[in-house]
């Protein structure tokens, strides 16, 4: 049942008791249904008249077998009249209590999943005389100062010089893809090539995405002309991580989680362990500082990486 269905009835309730009408009802009679699951149902009918002088007749809400026969006062809402105001109809707002904690709940984990990555991006954007920082939102990249970096394009055909990079050790995942995953599309056995553009259109790279049933998903960097640069593995989506190897299946760097085991936010280390980029994942962006003593793939590395935190079919 959703949280919308669930939340029905102690609105209408809650604006019947406080905008709705003033009347009078004058109960005919009670009566109790046959028996069901929960209980037998009262129904009592009568007719009102408003204050405003409206009258009706047919079904009163939120009585009792005693009030036949007797006036009562009541509400004219949009399911009809009430009466017994909240004290006689509490049980749609007994069940409706556990969903007045969610906002709070949504905040909470908001915080704890977002709070630190928003820190470090201020923190990254405040200092960048460290390396060179990037943003990516969406499938684009900026610089600091706003101007464009390069866009990720659509699917498209592999590159000409194209020969597929395999290496030992893909990692399996944890868990096998469910009946919503495909019906989804997600984790499926697929391949796709999307060029890495520069504001004036030429090819700076190109990503090669390889997702699977039952394996991690894993990118493969292209320079323009196909020719592999560096194999990217995802080794755990939760706390997200990665490994990096050369074309040659030798280990080249890795990504770990920094900020607790709900952040996306990562540390980018060489081969030596040697911090080469850092990502700093917001919710809506990445911000990313590449140091100054990077080996020069990291950046193109690191920029794969945050479009893969938006990801959303692995």
């Amino acid at each position: 049942m959703s949280v919308a269905a669930m939340l029905f009835w102690p609105v209408v309730l809650t604006y019947t008791f406080v905008f709705g009408e003033k009347a009078t009802a004058s109960v005919e009679r009670c009566e109790r249904g046959p028996t069901t699951r929960t209980g037998r149902r009262l129904t009592c009918v009568g007719t009102w008249r408003t204050e405003s002088g409206g009258s009706g007749a047919g079904e009163i809400y939120g009585l009792d077998e005693e009030d036949a026969g007797t006036d009562v006062p009541a509400r004219i809402g949009p399911m009809g009249p009430y009466a017994g105001g909240f004290t006689r109809n509490w049980a749609p707002f007994l069940f409706s209590l556990p969903l007045l904690g969610v906002p709070f709940i949504v905040f909470w984990a908001l915080r704890v999943t977002l709070g630190h990555g928003r820190k470090l991006a201020k923190s990254l954007l405040a200092d960048p005389t460290g390396g060179t920082v990037l943003i990516v939102s969406g499938d684009k990249a900026f610089h600091a100062d706003g101007l464009p970096h390069a866009t990720l394009g659509p699917p498209g055909p592999p590159p000409p010089g194209h020969r597929p990079v395999e290496a030992p050790g893909r990692r399996s995942r944890d868990f096998p893809r469910s009946g919503f995953d495909k019906a989804a599309g997600i984790n499926r056995d697929a391949t796709e090539f999307r060029a890495l553009t520069a504001p004036r259109g030429q090819t700076l790279a190109v990503v090669e995405h390889r997702s699977s049933e039952g394996l991690e998903p894993e990118d493969v960097l292209l320079d323009p002309s196909g020719t592999a640069l560096a194999l990217i593995r995802r080794v755990s989506p939760s706390p997200r991580g990665y490994e990096m190897l050369d074309p040659g299946g030798a280990p080249i760097g890795s990504a770990t989680n920094i900020g607790g085991k709900f952040s996306s936010s990562l540390r980018v280390n060489d081969a030596r362990g040697t911090k080469a980029a850092t990502i700093a994942h917001t919710g809506r962006r990445c911000v990313i500082r590449v140091e100054n003593t990077a080996p020069p793939p990291f950046r193109d590395i690191a920029i794969v990486i945050a479009f893969a935190t938006f990801r959303t079919t692995d």
